[in-house]
């Protein structure tokens, strides 16, 4: 195909839609090229991009460029290898994405900002997940991954990487309450950031570092219940824009005065014994 040009192009990968999904240059809205990706976006809202080769970053800023707000649905063929940075940022409207076994790799604020985005399905071709990826998805409620992925896993729609010593990233639709692994050694950055619903979290005693903004933004939460006999050494932008003086912290009876001295920990206004 390379020897094609991007008008001969364009028309086959039309006439591939035709026979796949029934949505064609006469009943799509809007219609580009952008390298050697081709992209289409039906009437329905479905994004449809195909090709082969890196999906620059930035896509949706490109010439010739679809219009975000009418996209409700993202369906990336094979033979695409990647997810550029910040690819879909703020598609609001999203709900859906389909990602195949081609794509390696996922690029940093690539769904960010996708607030009506509800699940996504990480295949086992991904080995890198940039930063950010999926914050400001206040309607996401599970992130699977599949099995066979040699670099990630989830459990209970939770991000992790793939042995589950780190949190990668908690769904910021999920509601209630959640109890961390006991295989977890760190909570990531920006792990449950937004988090709205969230009321209540327990952190075992495995974990030894609470990364740079774990908690930011979780409004509701007003029970901490962390198993560590050692406060762990934590920056202040962890629970960042919480009312950490109505949040009851529950720690290990020997350890209640060791968090009332230590650093950030101090700022919560009941410490009380597990």
């Amino acid at each position: 195909m390379k020897n094609l040009n991007s008008t001969t192009r364009l028309f086959l990968f039309l006439l591939c839609l035709l026979c796949t999904t029934g949505c064609t240059k006469d009943s799509s809205l809007e219609i580009g090229t952008i390298g050697d990706l081709e992209w289409v976006l039906c009437v329905d809202g479905t994004l449809i991009i195909s090709g082969k080769g890196e999906m620059p970053n930035n896509f949706n800023l490109m010439e010739p460029r679809w219009t975000k707000e009418l996209v409700t649905a993202v369906v990336i063929r094979n033979g695409v290898t990647t997810i550029g940075n910040s690819a879909f940022t703020n598609c609001t409207g999203l709900t859906s994405v389909t990602i195949p076994n081609s794509v390696t790799s996922i690029g940093s604020s690539a769904f960010y900002g996708c607030t009506g985005l509800t699940s996504v399905t990480i295949p086992n071709s991904v080995t890198s997940i940039g930063n950010y990826v999926f914050s400001g998805c206040s309607g996401l409620t599970s992130i699977d991954v599949d099995d066979s992925n040699t670099a990630y896993s989830s459990e209970e729609g939770v991000l992790f990487n793939k042995t589950k010593t780190t949190l990668i990233k908690y769904p910021a639709g999920k509601t209630s309450t959640y109890t961390i692994p006991n295989s977890v050694t760190s909570i990531g950055e920006y792990a449950f950031e937004l988090c709205s619903s969230l009321t209540c979290v327990t952190i075992p005693s495995s974990v030894k570092s609470i990364e740079y903004g774990a908690f930011i933004y979780c409004s509701r939460l007003i029970n901490i219940i962390n198993e560590s006999t050692t406060p762990q050494n934590i920056l202040p932008s962890v629970f960042y824009d919480m009312d950490k003086s109505t949040c009851t912290l529950r720690v290990p009876a020997a350890s209640v005065d060791d968090y009332r001295i230590a650093e950030v920990w101090r700022d919560f206004g009941n410490i009380v014994a597990i």
